[in-house]
């Protein structure tokens, strides 16, 4: 199993580890994981919400079920571990509660309108939540990955290329040659951005929606 997997090189590198699958979907599901943690590694002090995506699709192939399944993963979800972490954070004067969304919040993707959507919606909250528990010294932020090379973004890709009559070993050079760095991310570049927004090194950020798409966003903000 891929958390065991994590968990095994975690700690053959020291570190302290709890390895918990659960289905972010399901709300006995969050309370479960959330009390785990705590029993076994103590209070919450940094919260990295990352639920996955959901399918691909136009706006006429999916369903009203995939909307509402897409809704309880990638915005109920947070709500609800929000809800669950935050108060603690606020009473220690000390957290980081950091939300992994998409760039097509920014600019929407062809085929990704459950994404498109629904992440927005977790930026803006996000956003809300920075305001309320800033004066608790909780820092609230989003970071927006475009395209880093992992399995789910290899089945996007591929996904997309079909649609574009494109062989898949084909299906990686768009969007390559769209980025302003002329190729795709790196699963460490994207770690290493989430790591120092969940740091002391970033004390002073919070609010921000930050994108790290290799220049594939074409807006100024």
């Amino acid at each position: 199993m891929a958390v065991d997997a994590a968990r095994q090189r975690i700690e053959a590198d020291g570190g302290k580890v709890l390895g918990i699958p659960v289905n972010l979907s399901d709300a006995a599901e969050r309370v479960r994981l959330v009390k785990e943690i705590e029993a076994g590694l103590g209070p919450i002090d940094i919260c990295v919400l990352n639920t996955g995506g959901p399918p691909v699709g136009t706006f006429e192939t999916l369903t009203l079920d995939q909307w509402r399944d897409a809704y309880d993963l990638l915005v109920h979800s947070v709500v609800h571990l929000a809800q669950l972490v935050l108060p603690g954070m606020a009473e220690r004067k000390w957290g980081r509660v950091l939300a992994v969304t998409s760039f097509v919040a920014r600019e929407p993707a062809n085929l990704m309108v459950l994404s498109n959507s629904l992440r927005a919606s977790v930026n803006g909250l996000m956003r809300t939540l920075a305001n309320e528990y800033g004066p608790h010294g909780v820092t609230v932020n989003s970071i927006l990955p475009g395209y880093i090379l992992t399995d789910r973004m290899q089945k996007v890709v591929r996904a997309q290329a079909e649609a574009r009559g494109l062989p898949p070993d084909q299906a990686l050079d768009p969007i390559a040659n769209n980025a302003a760095l002329r190729r795709v991310g790196q699963p460490d570049e994207f770690g290493n951005l989430a790591a120092f927004l969940v740091s002391e090194a970033a004390s002073y950020v919070t609010g921000t929606a930050i994108t790290i798409d290799g220049g594939l966003s074409r807006g100024v903000y």
